[in-house]
């Protein structure tokens, strides 16, 4: 089972842009993991909101 999603998932699913979402995880309002070069954000931060 899936259990996080990329950046661009995240902009589709709330209908906003990619820096929206970039810019929200650097100010720490949406927790996210960075592997190698891609970032991730729980499926159930998401799910939540």
């Amino acid at each position: 089972m899936k259990k996080f999603y990329t950046v661009k998932e995240v902009a589709a699913i709330l209908g906003v842009s990619l820096s929206l979402i970039y810019a929200a995880v650097q100010s720490g309002e949406i927790p996210s993991r960075k592997i190698a070069s891609r970032i991730l954000i729980p499926i159930d931060f998401i799910d939540k909101n």
